[in-house]
């Protein structure tokens, strides 16, 4: 017994020391933990072999005990408290290697000693020893500590229980049932950073898939995954559970987390475990999709090193073999990732050579290999390399017509794309050609021209083909000679064979007409010169485009919507002439041609002028047509107009911006357009982008935000249930930030743009006074509303002084009436008045000599404005009117001898004697 009071001693002495050194800062843990461990295995040599207890290890667990106690007391965060966490932590782990080290040298003794080698190995692991008494002791004691009300008791309850979980080895199955219990009331903890510990203690548990228990604590983590809103709860399950067959479809979920951290580590640190040839085409896709389109560029980069450290990595850095993987000819997310894979190592495109070989045993995938390999340099101007990588234009003539006869004999469906895809990848080499060879530049001309005879030619590579003829052509006007050859070719092709009365040939012209139609379009987007310049083009339009309008078929009439507004685009009388058509079908259309419609009179008064075009159309006309599209029932329709007149408004083609700024800003929000997603996130980039753009935007902004506000506030009102609604006072909040001259100088500065030496303020300031006006003639919400956006002006010596005095007037006037009852609003207005006064000099209302006032010109619509509120009574229901104190009732009519213009006002005590006779002298002005 004289030994354990030793022990017991020395422990009291030291083990404190041990904790208290570990909480300074670059404390050596290892020597630390050392002295600790020895401690402990001097205890454990104590025992009581009568009542078969170690009476040596409970005095060291009880003073282990007493010290953690204290650090879980406190109830801050504190970096000392951390330190001493991580000594814990260390200690567990170090006691855990030796316990290891220990059983597997006794398993190698009994092992020599065993003649027969019948050793038992679960009797080893099986077998107690101090480190597993000890670290079920302590993991039984933290578990007490997770009901604990103080957070941090909790949190470092299980923090320490994450740190220490992995050296629990063999449990007992109750342990492991209290544990999984306990944790799994933490994960749904109010505080996330102990959500966080718990799920990455509950990680450890998941076991296999097979067992009930190991599927329950695995569900419990993907419900975290999937529904936690905290990020770093999801980080926490996203880095520690287990990848199996169920757990990866919600894994692979994460590649579009609203984290951008999440994002990042998804690419970086989880995915790269995973082998992605265990994922199903769609599922790769879609991981690359969400990575390589992420607007953060660091998640963009993330994405690039997976696919070329890891992916490539898998496949033994077999370029073909991950392409090939990436399904390339229905992928449309294989180009890009190839492109961005080359631009981040450019080594790997630099690496590559094309032999005669493999150029003749082309495949989808050895042919995209080659077109991304060219265009790489082509797009990095490395000419040189361009240059000894391309093949010669007569060979990839021969290769193309090679392919083109395949086409024609092919009857399986899977190897008629394949030859289909490849076609398209030659043409698109050919493109990168600049034609040396006059040999096989005759060829390639030849054979375009062929092939866009070809019926069944798809319509990516009509494109392709025309940019070809474009760039053999020595001129525009050869370019459009060589195409309506090509036309007339087509159409004879089908002519003289087609019986009026055969469905079958009907359909076939249509087709014939709709490939002529497409080709059309293809070699009007490549025109510049005006149309007087080239007569040709006069002559498609009266053969094709306007017979294709005239149409029945809905097809027929969109594709010939559509090259008409190419020719309208280069002949501005062509287009004055054939507006009233656009309008006509933008206006009773089927829902595709009034899209294609809107869309054609977007350009054209982006091109030509609202006012050019309106010359034979009533004044504002066209202007009121995009606005009324604005209130179309069509999400798409609405998000089109949305996007064309912001920019027009962003370019300066609309002489009077305001009513389109104003429908805008209502549109966006709007509760009716909470659904509409591509409306408002195009209207979220544009208002903050127009408004600091040009100080006559923001005038603009400034000359509607007032009545937009006015009228977003009723329109609140109408909507009380709606979700997802910006609120009045965030709405008002935004709308002073955009219309701030101050803003958008700061933000011209951090571009580099000159500052000004004087900014503006008088427009800005002038939004007080509407706002002001708007309290005597609103619905309580929307009073309410405005005083929220006066005291979010940022007023200063800046301000004109007529301006404060203007706004003094109306503010004084506001809060005598008064127009609000609410002590938070009325508290919000004296504020106001506050900071004008501050502006103006004086340190109180009574001190303001308004008589000084009167006679100024600029005052006279001031007072004029408050006389005629005075005279005409109330013009405001006060009915929804609250009383936010309770104290006393209000009287629903406002005390009209509380106006500042008020006949019958007789100056008293309790009002000021110069605001008295202001008031006389104004009567008689008035009068």
């Amino acid at each position: 017994m004289s030994s354990l009071e030793e022990i017991s001693k020395t422990l009291r002495e030291n083990v404190p020391v041990i904790f208290n050194q570990a909480q300074k800062k670059g404390a050596a843990h290892r020597k630390l933990v050392l002295a600790l461990y020895k401690l402990q295995m001097q205890c454990a040599k104590i025992s009581d072999p009568e009542n078969d207890s170690y009476v040596g290890e409970e005095a060291f667990n009880e003073e282990f005990i007493r010290n953690l106690n204290k650090l879980l007391a406190v109830k801050k965060r504190e970096q000392c408290v951390d330190r001493s966490m991580k000594l814990i932590a260390t200690f567990v782990q170090l006691a855990y290697e030796k316990d290891t080290q220990m059983l597997e040298e006794l398993k190698k003794g009994k092992k020599s000693d065993d003649v027969f080698g019948q050793d038992n190995e679960d009797e080893y692991e099986a077998e107690e020893t101090v480190f597993s008494r000890f670290i079920e002791f302590l993991i039984c004691y933290l578990l007490r500590g997770f009901s604990a009300k103080e957070k941090m008791v909790r949190l470092r309850c299980c923090q320490l229980v994450a740190m220490t979980i992995t050296c629990l080895g063999e449990m007992d199955e109750s342990l492991y049932i209290e544990l999984v219990k306990k944790l799994s009331d933490r994960i749904r903890d109010k505080e996330s950073s102990i959500r966080v510990h718990a799920a990455i203690s509950l990680s450890k548990l998941q076991g296999s898939d097979d067992s009930a228990e190991g599927q329950a604590v695995t569900k419990r983590l993907l419900r975290l995954l999937h529904y936690d809103p905290n990020a770093e709860v999801r980080r926490a399950v996203l880095l520690n559970i287990a990848k199996t067959k169920t757990t990866l479809p919600y894994i692979l979920e994460r590649a579009s987390d609203v984290d951008v951290t999440n994002r990042k580590y998804f690419f970086l640190r989880v995915l790269p475990v995973v082998d992605f040839r265990a994922l199903s085409i769609e599922s790769r896709e879609k991981v690359l999709t969400a990575g390589i389109n992420d607007r953060d560029p660091n998640v963009k980069q993330a994405c690039v090193r997976m696919l070329g450290e890891t992916w490539l990595q898998t496949v033994d850095q077999n370029l073909l073999e991950l392409i090939e993987s990436l399904d390339v000819v229905d992928s449309p997310i294989a180009d890009d990732a190839i492109k961005a894979l080359f631009q981040t190592y450019p080594e790997i495109p630099n690496n590559l050579t094309f032999n005669d070989e493999i150029l003749d045993n082309l495949t989808p995938e050895t042919s995209f290999l080659i077109r991304m390999t060219l265009e790489h340099f082509s797009n990095e101007n490395d000419n040189e390399r361009l240059d000894a990588s391309l093949p010669e234009v007569l060979k990839l003539a021969q290769l193309t017509s090679s392919f083109v006869s395949k086409l024609e004999n092919e009857t399986d469906e899977d190897l008629l794309i394949d030859h289909e895809y490849v076609i398209r990848q030659l043409l698109m080499i050919t493109r990168l050609s600049d034609f040396p060879d006059e040999l096989g530049r005759r060829h390639v001309l030849t054979l375009m021209r062929q092939m866009l005879v070809l019926p069944g030619i798809p319509e990516n590579s009509i494109e392709i083909i025309t940019d070809i003829l474009k760039k053999l052509s020595i001129s525009e006007r050869d370019f459009t000679s060589m195409v309506v050859e090509v036309l007339s070719d087509i159409r004879e092709s089908v002519d003289s064979d087609v019986d009026p009365n055969n469905d079958e040939a009907k359909q076939e012209q249509i087709v014939i007409l709709i490939k002529c139609l497409v080709i059309i379009k293809y070699l009007l987007q490549r025109c510049q010169e005006p149309l007087n310049q080239n007569t040709s083009i006069y002559g498609l339009l009266s053969e094709y485009i306007v017979p294709a309008i005239q149409s029945s078929e809905s097809m027929l009439q969109g594709y010939g919507v559509q090259c008409l507004l190419l020719c309208c685009v280069l002949d501005k009388t062509l287009a004055v002439d054939n507006i009233t058509l656009f309008i006509q079908a933008a206006m009773e259309g089927t829902i595709e041609l009034c899209i294609m419609s809107l869309k054609a009179l977007l350009d054209l008064t982006f091109v030509h002028g609202i006012q050019e075009l309106s010359a034979n159309l009533e004044a504002g006309q066209l202007l009121e047509l995009l606005l009324a599209q604005l209130e179309h029932e069509n999400d798409e329709i609405q998000s089109i107009a949305c996007e064309g007149l912001a920019k027009l408004l962003y370019a300066h083609r609309i002489a009077e911006p305001a009513p389109a700024i104003e429908k805008l800003l209502v549109l966006y929000y709007h509760p009716s357009t909470i659904s509409n997603h591509v409306l408002r996130q195009s209207m979220a980039y544009f208002f903050p982008a127009y408004c600091y753009s040009h100080s006559d935007n923001q005038s603009a902004m400034q000359s509607v935000a007032v009545e937009v506000l006015s009228e977003l506030t009723t329109a609140l009102e109408e909507y009380p249930d709606a979700q997802g609604v910006t609120p009045a006072n965030q709405i008002s909040q935004q709308l002073v930030a955009w219309c701030d001259p101050r803003i958008a100088q700061t933000l011209s500065s951090l571009q580099g743009g000159k500052p000004k030496s004087y900014i503006k303020m008088d427009k800005y300031s002038q939004m007080g006074n509407e706002a002001l006006k708007k309290l005597f003639v609103s619905p309580l919400a929307v009073r309410k509303s405005m005083i929220q956006f006066l005291n979010r002006l940022a007023l200063d010596e800046s301000t004109p002084i007529i301006t404060c005095q203007q706004l003094f007037i109306y503010t004084r006037a506001a809060i005598q009436k008064p127009v609000v009852t609410d002590a938070l609003s009325k508290n919000a207005l004296v504020r106001f008045e506050k900071g004008l006064l501050k502006i103006l000099g004086v340190e109180d209302s009574d001190d303001v000599n308004i008589e000084s006032w009167l006679e100024d010109p600029e005052m006279e619509e001031v007072f004029d404005f408050i006389a005629g509120i005075a005279e005409g009574g109330e013009e405001y229901s006060d009915d929804d009117n609250d009383n936010d104190n309770g104290d006393e009732e209000e009287s629903d009519t406002p005390n009209p001898d509380a106006s500042v213009t008020s006949k019958a006002r007789e100056p008293d005590d309790s009002n000021d004697e110069q605001t008295a006779k202001a008031d006389i002298s104004k009567r008689r002005r008035i009068s």
